[in-house]
């Protein structure tokens, strides 16, 4: 759950903050240019797919602890598996709403 928390961070900075405001420019955002980030739409690109990265792997590390408490026998409760579900249900329908 630590790599979901920091991709969460690139995943609410990409789909709340800067998303939303390169689309209220009147200009196609490949041809933007911040002083700070360069070309604009290729920080995008990269945010976006550094976010989605995180994101997966989150999940593929989410599963295999599962599967390895699983084989060992390990007790968990409905909460514990059901709570990171619906984090990951709501990182993936933000970065749907988002326009990925």
């Amino acid at each position: 759950m630590m790599i979901y928390i920091f991709g969460s961070i690139t995943l609410i900075l990409y789909t709340l903050i800067i998303k939303p405001i390169a689309l209220m420019y009147h200009e196609p955002i490949s041809q933007m240019t911040s002083p700070v980030f360069g070309n604009y739409g290729r920080y995008l690109f990269s945010l976006e797919a550094f976010t989605l990265i995180v994101m997966i792997a989150s999940l593929v590390l989410y599963g295999i602890s599962m599967y390895h408490n699983h084989t060992r026998n390990g007790k968990v409760s409905m909460r514990t598996i059901i709570a990171p579900l619906i984090l990951y249900v709501f990182a993936f329908a933000l970065l749907g709403v988002s326009g990925f």
